[in-house]
């Protein structure tokens, strides 16, 4: 069976599946929520930004792609497969090993570091395999989610440049417009895919053998969207306010960090105690309002903010 790899590497243990939980988070969203500030804030702000808006691209293709397989997940068809993690969206491709193929491939790409290309080659492996061994997907799924990585980071890495050189010079009123119009044509793919499939049923005992499954939640889609509203208009107006320089001591640079995650975090987690959730409509709207603020924040207030506290 297919599953015979989850589960006989479910078989080695507790310390086997922690090192896999550790492999796994450096392909999560919260891992990437910690990276792209750290480059953004303390590195270079303009690789940061880039880094970013690839991750998002990257995770809204994911999305996407589940939808048009809508295959399941180990633990939902062999109830042998114990699910180490939980995840409520379709299995193919996996969106950990995507995001880090994109993620790593990225810094490494940019870079040029020999290390770090060994480095980011080993995370995704170790990232693929983890998701194998907690049970969440399929090995199909982490070589899809590997293909996958692959082609939006190559796309990217020769789109990006032609975008960034075209926009730089419009201006700041244009770049917003841009930006919003960018994540409005997201929402409208969004809801065409969601209408495509919605005359395909799932089978219902993957919902007996895994976890609640919400495979067609807008919750990701919405997420990626606002995002790029919101990092879109903060460039222009950080670029507009005066540039941002990420260098320094690495006494302010923490700080800044420290600081920086401090309020993104109380954005991230307070707005969504706040805001409504129901009915669909409304909280999606609350949601992309969420996620605009936070990343207006890391874009452009944070900077702004570090420059007024004279930690930059």
């Amino acid at each position: 069976m297919e599953t015979d790899l989850n589960f006989a590497l479910q078989q080695l243990g507790p310390a086997f599946a922690a090192v896999m939980h550790a492999l796994s988070f450096l392909g999560t969203e919260d891992f990437f929520l910690l990276l792209v500030p750290f480059i953004f804030w303390c590195v270079d702000s303009s690789f940061g930004a880039r880094l970013l808006f690839l991750v998002v691209m990257s995770d809204f293709v994911n999305a996407l792609l589940k939808w048009t397989f809508h295959l399941p997940r180990p633990y939902w068809v062999d109830a042998r497969v114990k699910a180490l993690e939980s995840e409520i969206s379709y299995g193919l491709p996996s969106g950990h090993t995507q995001s880090a193929t994109a993620g790593w491939g990225y810094l490494a790409v940019q870079l040029k570091r020999g290390w770090l290309g060994l480095l980011a080659a080993a995370v995704i492996a170790g990232v693929g395999l983890a998701r194998v061994a907690l049970g969440m997907h399929f090995l199909g799924d982490a070589i899809g989610g590997l293909i996958a990585g692959l082609l939006v980071l190559t796309a990217f890495v020769l789109i990006e440049p032609r975008i960034s050189r075209w926009i730089a010079p419009k201006p700041i009123g244009f770049q917003i417009t841009a930006a919003f119009l960018a994540s409005l044509a997201m929402i409208a793919i969004m809801l065409i895919g969601r209408v495509l499939i919605g005359g395909v049923s799932d089978p219902i005992a993957w919902a007996q053998l895994g976890s609640p499954i919400d495979a067609r939640s807008l919750q990701t889609l919405i997420t990626d969207a606002a995002i790029v509203f919101g990092a879109g208009a903060g460039l222009a107006l950080l670029n507009r306010s005066g540039s941002f320089n990420a260098r320094g001591p690495w006494s302010k640079r923490l700080a800044r960090l420290a600081l920086g995650l401090i309020v993104l975090v109380i954005l991230r987690f307070g707005l969504a105690a706040i805001f409504p959730r129901e009915p669909e409509l409304i909280g999606a709207i609350f949601r992309y309002a969420r996620y605009v603020i936070m990343a207006l924040w890391a874009v452009w207030l944070a900077p702004w903010t570090f420059v007024k506290l004279r930690l930059a």
